[in-house]
C-alpha cells in the first residue's frame, strides 16, 4: 500500500481549470469594464471595440515633466529616467545570469550573502595583491631580459 493519498484510487486529484488572463477581454475587442481601459484610451472609447481615434497622437501630448509648457527640460528628465531604467534592467539581467551560472538561485538568502561576501573579499584581496606586487615582478622581468638596466 502506498503512502500517497491519491494512489489508492488510481487517479490524480482534479485540478481547477486555469483562468484566462485579465487582458484577454481587452485583446478580444470586448469591453474591459470600468478602470481597465487600454493605455491612452478613455473608459468611454474602451467599449467601442478599442478605437484609438479619440485620443491625441503621441507627439501632441505633453511629456511627463513638461507641465504643458513644451519645455525641453521635461524631455531630458524623461530620457534620463529611461536611460536609468534601461541600465537597471540590464544590471538586473546580468545579476540574474550570475545567479543562474553559479547556481546561487538555489541557496537561501543568508547562504547567498555569505557566498557573495567571500567572493568579493577574495577578488578584493587578489586585486590588492596584484596592485602591490605586480610592479616588482614586472621590473624583475624587465631586468632579466635586460630591457631596463
Amino acid at each position: 500500500m502506498s503512502a500517497l493519498p491519491f494512489a489508492r484510487s488510481g487517479a490524480l486529484p482534479a485540478r481547477p481549470a486555469p483562468r484566462p488572463p485579465r487582458s484577454a477581454s481587452i485583446s478580444a475587442g470586448r469591453s474591459p469594464g470600468p478602470g481597465l481601459a487600454r493605455r491612452g484610451q478613455s473608459a468611454a472609447t474602451a467599449g467601442e471595440g478599442g478605437s484609438r481615434a479619440a485620443t491625441a497622437p503621441v507627439s501632441a501630448r505633453p511629456g511627463p515633466g513638461a507641465g504643458g509648457s513644451g519645455s525641453a527640460a521635461g524631455g531630458e528628465s524623461a530620457v534620463s529616467a529611461m536611460a536609468l531604467g534601461s541600465a537597471w534592467k540590464q544590471m538586473s539581467w546580468l545579476y540574474y545570469q550570475y545567479l543562474l551560472v553559479t547556481a546561487l538561485y538555489m541557496l537561501e538568502p543568508w547562504e547567498r550573502t555569505v557566498f557573495n561576501s567571500m567572493l568579493v573579499s577574495i577578488v578584493g584581496m587578489a586585486l590588492y595583491t596584484g596592485y602591490v606586487f605586480m610592479p616588482q615582478h614586472i621590473m624583475a622581468i624587465l631586468h632579466y631580459f635586460e630591457i631596463v638596466q
